[in-house]
């Protein structure tokens, strides 16, 4: 890859004391872990916006469908202030390349799924995303975006660095040129990845290609992304792996024999039923496709990713 990933992340979780109590939040997978592999953007909205250390609550509060940050206890509004921060920065982030983001869970401002939304009409409050992230998520809808605590789960940890590779691919091929060839040969290399996370979506990209020669460039690129990275947001579970093994195993057919295939199928299962990695049963097949020069499983990212993220991987 030519450029290092970069991953935004909240600044709290690298052990930053920007809490409101001037403490941290250190998460220890992002800041000794993930940050052997890659490059991290700090950010802290409250503290960039104007809130000190230390600082009250601030609370998204749902007036009439309008999204406030209200402090807690004195009531300030903190929403202009926050939004003029959100609409100078973020631009400004797109220099960094961000190849995904990282946020501190339950956070008002930085929550993705669940930060907490109160009602000024008397209703019970409700979970949502964080003010910071939502317009994180207006401004990079394609940026691969999960919190610490979800990055704890190896499945969730497991798609998050996918993504993330995957999107710093795409800005590679673009780099290249938008071209229709460009594009389809990151598609084929590609195929696996995206049908271990949406089978669907895997054959609307398909499909668009076949029929690329009815829309303009622009428009093809443009489709694309937004069909693949809403595919990638499904997880691709062991399920869905081992389906794609099982397929894969296919284009092996004429060269494996009776004990060969069986012995693939035990660790397929194996893994499907989470006794052992997914590395076993990719190695075999790797070894297998390797041994009779079966190009479209080695060109296949989901068996021959990036050597980073295969260190990723493996780690996980």
């Amino acid at each position: 890859m030519s450029l290092p990933i970069k991953i935004g992340i909240s600044a709290c979780l690298l052990g930053e004391k920007v809490c409101r109590d001037g403490g941290h939040a250190r998460d220890l997978h992002a800041a000794e872990e993930l940050a052997k592999y890659v490059e991290f953007v700090p950010l802290c909205p409250e503290l960039a916006c104007g809130m000190g250390i230390p600082r009250e609550e601030v609370r998204q509060i749902d007036c009439a469908g309008d999204i406030r940050l209200i402090g807690r206890d004195s009531g300030e509004d903190w929403t202009q202030r926050m939004d003029r921060w959100c609409h100078k920065v973020l631009p400004d982030l797109e220099s960094e390349h961000l190849d995904g983001f990282i946020l501190k869970s339950d956070s008002n401002s930085c929550g993705l799924q669940r930060a907490t939304i109160h009602s000024t009409i008397g209703k019970p409050a409700r979970r949502g995303t964080g003010y910071f992230t939502r317009k994180l998520v207006e401004h990079f809808p394609l940026l691969p975006i999960e919190t610490a605590s979800r990055l704890t789960n190896p499945i969730a940890r497991e798609n998050f660095v996918r993504r993330v590779f995957i999107l710093s691919r795409w800005r590679d091929m673009l780099n290249k040129g938008m071209q229709i060839g460009n594009l389809v040969d990151f598609h084929t290399r590609h195929k696996l990845i995206i049908r271990a996370h949406d089978l669907k979506g895997y054959r609307q990209l398909c499909r668009l290609l076949g029929e690329s020669s009815v829309f303009n460039v622009d428009e093809i690129f443009d489709t694309y992304a937004t069909l693949l990275f809403q595919s990638l947001k499904l997880k691709a579970t062991p399920r869905k792996n081992a389906d794609v093994l099982m397929h894969a195993i296919s284009y092996l057919k004429q060269e494996l024999d009776k004990g060969d295939k069986q012995d693939l199928t035990a660790q397929i299962n194996a893994y499907k039923a989470r006794k052992i990695p997914l590395l076993i049963p990719v190695t075999l097949i790797n070894h297998f496709a390797r041994k009779h020069d079966k190009q479209y499983l080695l060109q296949q990212l989901f068996f021959n990713p990036d050597s980073t993220e295969l260190k990723l991987l493996n780690h996980l």
